[in-house]
């Protein structure tokens, strides 16, 4: 059967930098023959790639320390090269070993400027027991888990955002950090068609949803749309319960500590658990319509793998366009490592594994087909794989087969708020933004007046 055409909202929540085998690495699923790609437990990593010596085994993570990540682990192009193919520049041929991971960690130097070691950055890489992540392990278990979604690029946040909006970055594979950097956003090279534009000329509606910097904004086509496209995250609790959601929302999690309102991203070091109530929140909010939860389908992603362990190697990929085929840095013909993915709604499987491989532009493919778009926007998008037919249901589950108010699931915590002057690079580049933005008075959402900490 095809995607049940009775779903006519599609909601994208989008955090950040886990990798699969980290959240969902050890979940156990109620039917046996569905079995993920996950971990075993005896998972060993060698403490200095390339030549034989010391392994370490990274086991099952259970302590509630493992919530925070601190260092941050490499995420860049460099960083994830060596992840992948265990040396500091991508081999011709480019065949993966994933066992790259630990050393690159371990180099990473904490406050005192010296590097974390081998055996710390082994107890973060763990993953996670199922018990430290409870609102996305439940909804593992009871809708469809993807578990051969890959990042679109072997990069950091802004290039995979921008795949997930345009099907390309234009051949741009790294995370600005400051004004220099961010020149180029607000000229031609980064007004890319995105999936926004082709629903509204097939006459549907579309809403990016962001808690305090909407980082879409990167994208400067969409700067018309501000006042009209873009809304504040409290909003889409309030959109849901009227039954005015649009065709296509794309949730963006608050980036950056306010008082009372801790970041939600799941970026390191932010704690995990403040990321896993705004899923539940998401969740429980679109549940608790029933008539808006029985024509939906929520799409939990994460934008990158974060540096994070996992054990897939990524496969190859089409390039998009001419920018990206030609790139210098990077070709665009493999794909990034992989990231958590779960689809729920009422027409869902439960407790289903989809073990197609999909990438970021699977999701624009999919909302394509869909709603009848009339066109691909580059080669990527049109290359890629539609959510399988095989995980939806000629008919809705009833409610009641479906958990409800997962917010009670999070525990109490604290988050200690992030320390003044040690942003993480994707903060970094968001305070960027919104200087750009000032300095060439270009209003935006969240962007000109969003708390959040002063540039450093």
């Amino acid at each position: 059967m095809a995607i049940p055409p009775a779903i006519r909202h599609v909601v994208v929540l989008m955090l950040e930098n886990q990798s699969f085998d980290r959240l969902l690495g050890f979940v156990r699923l109620d039917d046996a023959a569905q079995r993920l790609d996950g971990l075993t437990g005896d998972e060993t990593l060698p403490v200095t790639v390339g030549e034989p010596g010391r392994m370490i085994r990274l086991g099952r993570g259970t302590a509630p320390a493992l919530h925070v990540t601190d260092p941050n682990p490499g995420h860049q192009f460099e960083d994830i090269a060596m992840q992948v193919f265990g040396r500091e520049h991508v081999p011709d041929p480019p065949i993966p070993t994933m066992d790259g991971f630990l050393a690159n960690y371990a180099r990473q130097t904490d406050d005192d400027d010296r590097p974390i070691g081998p055996d710390r950055a082994a107890t973060a890489l763990a993953g996670l027991d199922p018990g430290l992540a409870p609102v996305i392990s439940t909804l593992a278990r009871h809708f469809v888990v993807c578990d051969r979604w890959f990042s679109s690029v072997p990069g950091p946040t802004w290039p995979n955002r921008f795949f997930v909006h345009a099907a390309t970055s234009n051949g741009y594979v790294e995370s600005p950090t400051d004004l220099q950097q961010l020149a180029g956003f607000l000229g031609k090279r980064f007004r890319m068609r995105t999936i926004f534009e082709n629903l509204m000329a097939a006459g549907h509606t579309w809403t990016v949803y962001f808690g305090d910097h909407a980082q879409a904004f990167g994208i400067s086509s969409l700067h018309r749309y501000a006042d009209s496209n873009f809304r504040r995250l409290e909003m889409f609790a309030a959109d849901v319960a009227a039954d005015r959601l649009p065709s296509y929302a794309f949730l963006e999690p608050p980036y950056m500590d306010a008082p009372g309102n801790p970041a939600a991203d799941q970026h390191p070091p932010h704690h995990l658990l403040d990321g896993e109530r705004l899923i539940a929140q998401v969740y429980d909010t679109l549940r608790g319509t029933e008539a808006v939860w029985r024509k939906s389908l929520l799409v939990l992603l994460y934008d990158e793998h974060g540096g994070y362990f996992d054990h897939v190697p990524p496969p190859a990929a089409i390039p998009p366009d001419a920018a990206s085929a030609t790139s210098e840095k990077f070709r665009f013909d493999r794909l990034g490592v992989r990231v958590p993915a779960v689809l729920i709604s009422p027409w869902v499987r439960k407790g289903w594994v989809d073990h197609q491989v999909y990438d970021h532009t699977s999701l624009l493919a999919t909302v394509k087909t869909l709603f009848g778009l009339t066109g691909f926007l580059t080669r990527r998008d049109a290359a890629a794989n539609v959510l399988s037919d095989a995980s939806f249901l000629p008919a809705p589950r009833l409610l009641d087969d479906t958990p409800g108010n997962l917010t009670r699931l999070v525990p109490d915590h604290v988050s200690a708020p992030s320390r003044p002057g040690r942003l993480s690079d994707l903060q970094q580049s968001l305070v960027a933004l919104r200087a750009a933005l000032r300095a060439a008075r270009v209003g935006g959402p969240g962007l000109e007046s969003a708390s959040g900490p002063p540039a450093p």
